[in-house]
């Protein structure tokens, strides 16, 4: 969605309309938005400029990127850059555009689209922002429409209508940094088709509510090679990045040769961040409330639903090559899955197995550090024995919970980096995993009145459990403390159950 924002408000936007720290000329508006734009990757041209009293006008004005394999281009029409008197200049454009869209892939299918913009009640302003400038809009309304699409030149029958309402946003540069900001009321996107070599057809809209996104770093980053992105942060380049959403739903629905098919679901809403510089690399992404709905002819079901309370994915990776350990995290969590009744009864026709929500979830964290320059790609490509040394894992949060069981456990480990024979080219752990588990007897003892387990089986597996696990201090419940010693010995509760030969 981004680059769509760019091209449509290319120049920018919307500026505190306060009085500046200095009186920023309608000439350096439009110098500063072009030179923002080739920043983020743009082109942005005019036939002709002239200025007549305070307002420069940009005739003929085009915007264009390219890509590898991807090329966008645009044209604006006539710009105006107005000097208000008050430091600020207003910025005024048609309220209508044409995008094309052109891809062309080494392989594969060649991709044209045209896109068709308005822009109703369009506000635009530039003004000075910490030695820089900064373009602001605010925008009632941006409707984005599907005009033509091909597939190796032949057209397809697509309709895609894109509203965006009540949106806001910020770009600016001081320095070499650019940092932008972005909110939008309501995102809703309407679309139907047909196979033009089928039967199929089909429909569906996607709507999102309160999102925003937020940005700071080098714009080139974002659509440079990945050779040049890894010079760039060599040199010291960064970037950070944040987005959230808010309710979200979406549904779909088609037929195709006499079937059909169903899908709809929401969530409450998400949240998502990336922090990338020459040191590390930082991602976390989250989602809750999500519940989704699937029926079909070929579905022998009426309907299946499928809910997650919350989905979480979070990493910290080190970066630069470093003879001293840095951290490094990996952690993931679906929290409270459901699924609707009549997938249990297909397997469960008894209600045998409790049915209360499942979770799994797990956190891994340490320090290591790389022994090679990862941003190399001749260096990854042949490294020189082991590219990266692990020195320490906590593991904590971790969480399994299913049909009436659950497990939990946590440990701490060392590695000795000098000893790679032990463990056979694992650097030697020295350290306890201790774990919880709860409900297993009952879970095998249901499995068995499912039919799904031979009962001598489950007894043989009580038995090699003891292996493993003691009792715990309530019915059911096992408990275990796994050590593993630089020496090769791995230990259950104090008893040693295998040697590294």
């Amino acid at each position: 969605m981004k680059p769509f924002l760019r091209l449509t408000a290319a120049a920018a936007a919307l500026c505190a309309a306060s009085p500046a720290a200095w009186s920023l000329t309608a000439e350096e508006a439009w110098e500063a938005w072009v030179g923002i734009a080739a920043e983020y990757g743009e082109e942005v041209t005019a036939a002709n400029t002239s200025k007549s009293g305070d307002v420069l006008t940009a005739s003929g004005v085009a915007v264009a990127m390219e890509l590898e394999e991807l090329s966008l281009s645009g044209t604006l029409g006539d710009v105006t850059f107005t000097e208000n008197g008050d430091g600020s200049v207003a910025i005024a454009m048609p309220s209508e555009m044409q995008m094309n869209i052109d891809v062309a892939p080494e392989y594969g299918e060649k991709l044209e689209v045209v896109l068709d913009v308005t822009m109703d009640g369009m506000n635009m302003s530039a003004a000075d922002a910490d030695g820089g400038v900064a373009f602001t809009y605010a925008a009632p309304s941006m409707v984005f429409s599907l005009g033509e699409m091909k597939v190796d030149g032949e057209a397809v029958p697509l309709n895609l209508t894109g509203t965006i309402g009540g949106s806001t946003g910020t770009y600016s540069k001081a320095g070499d940094v650019l940092t932008s900001a972005f909110s939008a009321e309501s995102l809703q996107i309407d679309f139907d088709g047909r196979d033009p070599e089928g039967q199929g057809q089909g429909k569906g809209t996607i709507s999102m509510a309160d999102i925003t996104s937020s940005s700071t770093g080098q714009g080139q980053m974002m659509f440079m090679e990945p050779v040049k992105i890894a010079e760039m942060l060599k040199a010291g380049a960064s970037a950070q990045g944040s987005t959230t959403v808010g309710a979200t739903s979406f549904s779909m629905e088609g037929t195709d040769a006499g079937e059909s098919f169903a899908v709809s679901g929401d969530m409450d809403g998400g949240t998502g961040s990336v922090t990338i510089n020459s040191d590390q690399l930082l991602y976390a992404v989250s989602y809750t409330g999500f519940d989704m709905s699937v029926s079909g002819s070929e579905i022998p079901l009426p309907e299946v639903t499928f809910g997650m309370e919350e989905t979480s994915f979070n990493i910290i990776m080190p970066i630069a090559q470093s003879e001293e350990p840095k951290p490094y995290m990996l952690s993931m969590g679906l929290k409270d899955v459901t699924i609707a009744d009549g997938l249990w009864n297909m397997f469960d026709p008894g209600t045998v197995l409790p049915r209360e929500p499942a979770t799994v979830t797990f956190n891994l964290a340490g320090t290591g550090n790389w022994l090679i320059d990862i941003l190399d790609p001749e260096a990854m490509a042949n490294p020189q024995g082991m590219p990266g040394e692990v020195h320490s894992l906590n593991i904590s949060d971790v969480l399994l919970k299913v049909a009436g069981a659950e497990l939990v456990a946590d440990g701490t480990f060392t590695f000795d980096n000098t000893d790679l024979m032990t463990f056979g080219g694992m650097p030697a752990p020295d350290g306890t995993l201790n774990a919880r588990l709860t409900g297993a007897n009952a879970l095998l003892d249901n499995l068995v009145k499912m039919g799904f387990l031979p009962a001598d089986q489950a007894n043989g597996m009580r038995m090699m459990s003891g292996m493993f696990f003691r009792p715990g201090d309530q019915p059911d419940v096992l408990i275990t403390d796994i050590g593993v010693s630089p020496d090769g010995a791995i230990s259950a509760n104090g008893n040693k159950i295998y040697e590294m030969q």
